[in-house]
């Protein structure tokens, strides 16, 4: 078998990638021996001295550090607010979601600014690593041996050979909780008299 079916982009995703490369924005594609169920490409990223994943299509884009705006009051996972491209996002630490230490802020930080339907913001990470190519079969139900605030927000765990890689579901993180009064996903409120 060629290699020619497997993993072929089209021509404007591999301009993007090209692109994202060149600006150090995406690191390179790891794929798996031998994929048996339709792939899933997860972004991976350090968060608080810790490397995740999180699903390509919860993902919208990466972008370099930008200033943020603190905002008063907020819990402590709301870093703060940042304009992209006249859009205002929240900007979150998941390490204060997950028990981690904090996310640093430096030259290789970076901002992945996620989107899942009902709620957009970035998120701030220490560093990009590798997209990771993965069949959904692969993704293990968290253990139970985790933090319950941790395992809440995870997808699962796909076992490597240096160590397991937690698959954090963006939805959850953004329906969190704590962020949801912020980032509009409020649960409704019983009428009770």
């Amino acid at each position: 078998m060629t290699g020619r079916g497997r993993g072929r982009r089209s021509s404007r995703q591999s301009a993007l990638v090209i692109a994202s490369r060149r600006r150090g924005t995406v690191a390179p594609e790891h794929h798996p021996e031998s994929p048996t169920q339709p792939p899933l490409k997860l972004v991976t990223f350090d968060v608080g001295g810790r490397s995740l994943g999180a699903p390509i299509t919860q993902v919208r884009e990466t972008v370099e550090m930008r200033p943020v705006t603190p905002v008063f009051g907020t819990p402590p996972a709301i870093i703060g607010l940042m304009s992209l491209r006249g859009e205002i996002l929240a900007v979150l630490d998941v390490a204060a979601l997950l028990g981690y230490p904090p996310a640093r802020r430096d030259p290789t930080s970076r901002l992945l600014v996620a989107d899942v339907g009902h709620a957009q913001a970035a998120i701030l990470v220490d560093q990009l690593g590798p997209l990771h190519t993965v069949t959904s079969d692969a993704i293990a139900t968290a253990p139970d041996t985790l933090p319950e605030e941790e395992g809440a927000l995870l997808l699962g765990v796909v076992s490597r050979p240096e160590r397991p890689l937690p698959v954090l579901d963006l939805a959850r993180v953004l329906a969190a909780p704590p962020l949801r009064a912020y980032l509009g996903e409020e649960p409704p409120r019983s009428h009770e008299r």
